[in-house]
């Protein structure tokens, strides 16, 4: 943490408000902007928080809740907000991220993979895009909701992805940690409870939710049991970077009988 850096930043930010902006006096005012306890009253901390921030003291690390209330009060914008918790080192919440369209360039990388399925995923691991290899593995995507195309639901939900895992419920098990680790970056927000309201009385949910496993998007080995193609030995690998809230999952054959397989998949009419 760059505590001086952190210090000015804050301090530069607090001087171009306007107090009447905020409902305040703009009259007698030595310092342009408004003052450090005017920040921190609206912010609901202490000024010594303020204070101790915008000196740079060292150790002085605010709580993410901190790091908002502030965020807002100083008229951040998206940018800023990132650019302030990437000072302070800590994790901006994925629901206070920028929303923002599919990048084209990620489009055109998933499209690129050929045989491999491939989907992109967006933060709330709900699918957005697909290749035509995904489609002819796991079936056609089009016309489904939000919620029918959610990652999540769809392990607890459709039949025949059940069907094609042999070892369903440790592939169940591997998601719902997945889960358990994305709904407590955004513990709020309404979609993901709508997606655990539907599926938390299913005793494969329920069972390993209870262990409280937790586990990020990682690399994931996959035996499928295809009913035209039979077995198929695939690792999941998934793709993300800080430009993009973005993940882009490939489906990648283990060996050269599968990547054979996958191209008979994709020249079946």
């Amino acid at each position: 943490m760059n505590e001086k850096v952190v210090g000015h930043f804050l301090a530069y930010k607090r001087s171009l408000l306007k107090p009447a902006d905020y409902g305040l006096t703009t009259s007698r005012r030595r310092v342009a902007g408004l003052r450090r306890d005017e920040v921190a009253d609206l912010a609901h901390i202490s000024s010594d928080w303020v204070t101790r921030l915008e000196q740079g003291r060292p150790g002085v690390k605010p709580s993410i809740d901190v790091l908002l209330a502030l965020s807002q009060v100083l008229k951040l914008s998206t940018a800023e907000t990132q650019y302030l918790f990437n000072l302070i080192g800590a994790q901006l919440p994925a629901d206070q991220r920028a929303n923002t369209t599919v990048p084209a360039s990620l489009v055109a990388l998933m499209q690129a993979q050929g045989d491999n399925p491939a989907i992109i995923l967006d933060q709330r691991l709900t699918i957005t895009n697909w290749n035509l290899a995904y489609t002819k593995l796991y079936g056609a995507l089009t016309d489904q909701s939000s919620q029918q195309r959610n990652l999540i639901w769809r392990t607890f939900n459709v039949p025949a992805l059940q069907a094609l895992i042999p070892d369903w419920s440790a592939y169940a098990q591997q998601r719902t940690a997945q889960f358990r680790q994305l709904y407590s970056t955004m513990p709020t927000d309404d979609f993901l409870y709508q997606i655990f309201d539907t599926i938390k009385t299913i005793p494969a949910f329920q069972a390993p939710w209870q262990t409280l496993q937790t586990q990020a998007l990682t690399p994931l080995p996959l035996l499928l049991n295809h009913p035209t193609v039979g077995a198929l030995y695939l690792t999941e690998i998934p793709l993300h970077t800080d430009l993009t809230d973005y993940y882009l999952l490939v489906q990648l054959a283990n060996d050269q009988a599968t990547k054979a397989k996958l191209s008979h998949l994709m020249g079946a009419k």
